[in-house]
């Protein structure tokens, strides 16, 4: 018998012809496409929208509305400049109670899928892990040059670029009354390396990452968000905080995802010099510059 699947999505009014307007656009429509490619194959998917109140003009087919959100990250910790940006915690929780699915998945609303999306992800599941194993599927970034939905047959034969972040996550619905992500907001850095290693705890260190297999894919690779000091620095003490606390309630090995995760990323951010650096981002011009030179560069971290 087929899993059940409820992808999970966080939609926001924006300018049609914006950057995310029409990254929205095109990922709406090949989320339709997969959608229609698993009914075919008899796989149940439902496509779910949470959003804050008033943002319900931002879903569009296939997605329903499926539940609303009752605080942003600003109700939290007041940062500039202001961004309404949710938690992630709230997202995950809104959207499986709105389901009664096997499994989650979660994107980001510029990630757009392969026709065969859902079918390879059952066929993931059912053939590659063993039962209950949570798992990442990294993304391609293609060309900027895209901009129109008509162009998808294309978008979908380009190679692209692999890119190494996490950006969409499969895992099996129970885990999420488990997971601690604690005040961690989306848009920023830190809150998916976190749900990557908090998943993998929670289901006894199984957490695993699909490298073989181009699903995803995104337009362009642009690193404004890297810029967001404040953001970065509320989700990093927010992950160090929850690491501690997970470090409390169970024993990590030390060949864990976890605990490479933690040491690899999240301690290095945490050093002085690394907090310096960061400090140093937000003299004026300095931030805009550094990420001038890192767009030149072609890196996001």
């Amino acid at each position: 018998m087929s899993v059940s699947f409820c992808h999970l999505i966080n939609p926001f009014p924006c300018p049609e012809d914006s950057e995310h307007g029409i990254a929205s656009k095109i990922t709406y429509a090949s989320l339709r496409i997969a959608a229609d490619e698993a009914a075919k194959r008899g796989i149940q998917v439902e496509v779910n929208a949470v959003v804050l109140p008033g943002d319900e003009i931002a879903i569009k087919s296939p997605a329903k509305l499926a539940g609303h959100l009752s605080r942003t990250v600003q109700d939290i910790h007041p940062m500039t400049p202001k961004r309404p940006f949710p938690l992630i915690a709230d997202i995950l929780l809104t959207g499986a109670e709105s389901s009664n699915c096997d499994y989650l998945i979660f994107t980001n609303m510029d990630i757009a899928v392969q026709p065969d999306f859902y079918v390879q992800l059952q066929e993931i599941i059912e053939q590659r892990f063993e039962s209950g194993t949570p798992f990442t599927v990294y993304r391609r970034n293609i060309s900027s040059h895209y901009n129109r939905i008509d162009q998808l047959p294309e978008m979908y034969r380009q190679a692209g670029q692999i890119a190494y972040g996490y950006d969409c996550f499969v895992f099996p619905a129970s885990y999420v009354s488990q997971l601690d992500l604690g005040n961690c907001c989306i848009g920023a850095a830190h809150f998916d390396y976190l749900l990557f290693i908090m998943l993998d705890v929670v289901s006894g260190f199984r957490a695993r990452r699909i490298n073989d297999l181009p699903l995803t894919f995104h337009i362009g690779n642009d690193i404004a968000w890297s810029s967001q000091i404040d953001y970065i620095e509320h989700n990093l003490a927010e992950s160090l905080a929850a690491i501690q606390r997970m470090r409390g309630r169970f024993d990590i090995p030390d060949d864990s995802n976890f605990a490479r995760m933690e040491h690899a990323h999240f301690l290095p951010n945490a050093r002085l010099d690394s907090r310096l650096l960061r400090k140093l981002k937000r003299l004026p011009g300095i931030g805009q510059l550094a990420l001038s030179f890192k767009r030149w560069l072609g890196r996001s971290h």
